[in-house]
């Protein structure tokens, strides 16, 4: 009777998915959990998906940090290993592109977030930032995993406008 009662436990118990979709850009609905800001012109695109049919187009124009800040639907990432997101660059140059990820409402402070730039090449990019690497910038306080409050991708003060397309922002365990 006990083997039947745990038996009944596990398997009412759902595992965590292997990946959780953060972002795919598979329908204009998404385009409402953006924050909408200057300098950054959003639209769905057909081109250069890596996962499904569309990706997100970004006109970044030259100011102080354009970029993407989507909002979160899920905030605890402790059951994961690794973000992962792709990048594609039309341009013939290589490209910064930042990522910052808060674990604080009000992470105003650099030194209170995790803040890394990544060299994006010509083409196709895969990112993938294992979790256990967030860390501060300068106080390298490991981020609370359990509670993502958000995160941000950008360029720091384009000279000219840039184009790039973002798609498949994931969890992977």
């Amino acid at each position: 009777m006990v083997f039947l009662g745990i038996s009944l436990l596990s398997a009412c118990s759902e595992p965590k998915p292997r990946e959780l979709i953060l972002h795919d850009f598979e329908s204009e609905s998404c385009l409402d959990e953006v924050h909408w800001k200057c300098h950054t012109l959003f639209s769905l695109s057909d081109l250069h998906a890596a996962h499904g049919k569309q990706s997100l187009k970004l006109d970044l124009f030259p100011s102080s940090y354009p970029g993407f800040a989507p909002a979160l639907k899920y905030h605890d990432w402790s059951n994961y290993k690794n973000l992962s997101f792709e990048v594609y660059n039309p341009s013939n140059e290589k490209l910064k592109l930042i990522l910052r990820v808060d674990d604080k409402k009000q992470a105003l402070e650099y030194t209170d977030r995790y803040n890394k730039s990544f060299k994006i090449m010509p083409g196709s990019n895969t990112l993938n930032i294992p979790l256990n690497t967030l860390n501060t910038s300068k106080t390298d306080r490991p981020l609370n995993l359990e509670n993502i409050y958000r995160f941000l991708v950008f360029m720091s003060h384009p000279d000219k406008k840039y184009v790039l397309y973002l798609d498949h922002f994931r969890l992977l365990q």
